[in-house]
């Protein structure tokens, strides 16, 4: 089914607050507590990876619970119009810490809120998620879907890395490096909260006339929702398909906030880039993203199958994003102060943005198809549970990630708030081999991961077709 051009615009604006979430969490959070606040690296990395725990527990949960929901507005939309506000004032929270508290103190503040914006979220992009393998069962309609994903996640991401590092991060007479100065973070949190709720309630507002449109709770009888989280988990892991997507996803958001934690890093430390050039940094990448996901759709037409695209991009953005911070390592680089040398970087992590752009359309295109494997096998249809691995996912750039960023930042060595010209060159060094390398690794890692995805494009049209066949008591005419 080809959707209305307003249809695809409006669900995709809800990606608006993750694109918010994910710039704000991943670029400036943990270099805030690190850096400004003078939590260290690993702390703020295990405060991350431990609220990202509660999440494997929530998801699922909110996921089972949405399936199953039954109200005059539909399974998913109740939760979206009452969890947006709740979400924006926990993560405005994260950015407001009370003035003189220790260590352990910040600790526990960052743990806390970390936690309270992850769940909150999850009651917003679980279902908004699942939502969106409902609308269209179609191959290449869903693609689209993911594609306009996307590119309100990047339009999120625009808003927090340039207008912040225009609005509230440039340089002032006490701070040459705005990112530095603490007083700037507030104001900042504060401009991305009406953000986050305008994305949530007018994608809620947007699609509320598709509702009668969307499939209805199943009518079996459920166990507990315990009991039934559990199940739902343990039949979804039977799909190969699922595992596949699962596994490479989590591999490719992990890498991808390791990158994202570590940007500000790499732009202060590793290149020594002026302000204005970490915001041409940013918005290059950016560009690059939203042409990468332009181009998707035909990518997907050209290899034909969907993991074949994922592999190609994700081969692209490791090699682009690593070969400018091997050739330093190696020494066939010349020195920050060579004028070539900022504008290779920034065109680099342009090039590299592009494969990032064609492959995470492409995960959760792959997802909605797992979806229908599972009414297929199973009779029923149950995206929130496949869609909480989806929103896992996404929480993985902000959590796991981050401590993979925290720990390489405590073994190289560079201390909270040490200006870059202090920072010892074998300290630089070793960040870098711990950077460069680890962007690699996880790239393969994921792509092996996506090699056990078996649902080629015309096993998906038999099973809609097996589907389309199907009478209300499950069974095929």
């Amino acid at each position: 089914m080809t959707l209305p051009w307003r249809v695809r615009w409006m669900y995709g604006l809800g990606q608006l607050p993750e694109g918010v979430r994910t710039a704000a969490f991943g670029f400036f959070l943990l270099f805030y507590y690190n850096q400004v606040l003078g939590l260290s690296g690993t702390l703020a990395g295990a405060a991350l990876f431990i609220a990202l725990l509660f999440d494997a527990v929530s998801d699922p949960l909110v996921g089972s619970l949405t399936d199953f929901t039954r109200s005059r507005w539909g399974r998913r939309h109740p939760y979206l119009y009452a969890s947006a506000l709740p979400f924006s004032l926990c993560f405005l929270g994260l950015f407001v810490p009370p003035s003189g508290l220790s260590e352990a103190g910040l600790f526990a503040w960052l743990l806390v809120f970390a936690t309270l914006t992850r769940t909150t979220m999850s009651f917003y992009h679980v279902p908004y998620l699942s939502m969106g393998a409902e609308l269209s069962q179609d191959y290449d309609e869903r693609t689209r879907l993911a594609a306009f994903r996307n590119l309100f996640q990047l339009a999120g991401m625009f808003a927090v890395l340039i207008g912040g590092n225009l609005l509230f991060f440039s340089a002032t007479g006490q701070y040459a490096n705005g990112q530095l100065n603490p007083a700037a973070y507030a104001p900042f949190a504060l401009s991305c909260v009406p953000l986050m709720l305008a994305g949530v309630w007018l994608t809620a507002l947007g699609t509320h006339d598709q509702i009668p449109k969307l499939p209805s709770p199943s009518a079996i009888e459920r166990p507990t929702l315990i009991r039934a989280v559990v199940s739902d988990v343990l039949t979804a892991f039977r799909i190969r398909a699922f595992v596949a997507v699962v596994g490479a996803s989590i591999l490719f958001g992990i890498n991808q906030g390791m990158v994202q934690a570590l940007h500000l890093y790499l732009a202060t430390y590793f290149f020594e880039l002026a302000d204005y050039q970490v915001t041409l940094l940013f918005a290059g990448a950016i560009a690059g993203i939203v042409i990468g996901t332009l181009l998707s759709r035909a990518f997907t037409g050209l290899l034909a199958e969907k993991r074949r695209v994922f592999v190609a991009g994700s081969l692209w953005y490791a090699f682009w994003t690593s070969i400018v911070i091997i050739l330093r390592l190696l020494g066939l680089l010349p020195g920050n102060e060579h004028p070539l040398v900022a504008p290779l970087y920034i065109v680099c992590g342009c090039i590299s943005a592009l494969g990032l752009g064609v492959a995470i359309p492409m995960i959760g295109s792959l997802m909605a198809d797992v979806t229908d494997e599972h009414e297929r096998r199973h009779g029923t249809r149950q995206e929130g549970i496949y869609y909480s691995a989806a929103s896992l996912v996404a929480k993985a750039v902000g959590g796991v990630g981050p401590i993979i960023a925290g720990l390489i930042i405590d073994m190289a060595g560079i201390s909270p708030g040490t200006p870059p010209a202090e920072v010892a060159p074998e300290a630089i060094n070793r960040f870098g081999w711990f950077t460069g390398p680890g962007v690699v690794l996880f790239s393969l890692l994921s792509i092996a991961c996506i090699g056990f995805y078996n649902i080629t494009r015309a096993q998906h049209a038999e099973t809609l077709a097996n589907l389309s066949r199907r009478t209300p008591d499950g069974t095929v005419r």
